[in-house]
């Protein structure tokens, strides 16, 4: 038997946690380890660059945080502009480091909110706060997430979070040599993330 390959994950949530571990086992003996990490993104991120930076910040310190893993990954969540009624899909993001420095992104299947939901996220409200739920429910967040309530559980948050993993996961598995490196994205994002990446 081989040594199980380490993958980090920029998170202490649970249900991202298993996602990561259920993706990457389909192709691999994997640990997960898990860890918490800062990011310079406001708790709810809007929009496409702020919603990819933190998944980016996720990564990398995930990556400087477990040395003895090979890759790691970073989710975050929240509305990005779409052609729609409110001009945002709430999605998934994941993004995926090697330790050559090498970037892949993952998106998830998105939905449209309500242009009620999006203006209160759009200040600064998380959207477990910003949407109404049946009291009865409980905090659901955790569990089958919004999308598991609105879908009435034909599509639950961990199967958006597993998603975007294998979204992000896809390129990987041909080994591509056209993938971004940090420094490029980075670039294109126009800041300078919390964290650095060093290449082994």
């Amino acid at each position: 038997m081989g040594s199980k390959t380490v993958i980090a994950i920029g998170s202490l949530n649970p249900l991202k946690v298993r996602s990561v571990r259920r993706v990457f086992s389909r192709f691999a003996d994997v640990e997960v380890v898990a860890v918490n990490v800062l990011t310079s993104i406001p708790r709810q991120p809007v929009g496409s660059r702020d919603i990819v930076l933190g998944a980016l910040e996720r990564a990398l310190g995930a990556l400087n945080l477990v040395p003895e893993a090979s890759l790691s990954v970073g989710i975050e969540a929240g509305p990005m502009e779409f052609y729609c009624r409110a001009g945002f899909l709430e999605t998934q993001v994941a993004v995926i480091i090697d330790r050559s420095c090498r970037v892949s992104i993952g998106l998830s299947p998105s939905f449209e909110l309500d242009p009620d939901t999006v203006r209160r996220m759009m200040m600064g409200e998380e959207l477990s706060q910003a949407v109404e739920i049946p009291r009865r429910l409980g905090d659901i967040g955790e569990l089958i997430g919004y999308i598991g309530y609105v879908t009435q559980g034909l599509v639950t948050r961990q199967d958006l979070t597993e998603a975007a993993v294998a979204m992000a996961l896809a390129p990987r598995i041909q080994n591509p040599e056209w993938l971004l490196s940090v420094e490029e994205l980075a670039e294109m994002l126009n800041v300078k993330p919390l964290y650095e990446c060093r290449k082994l």
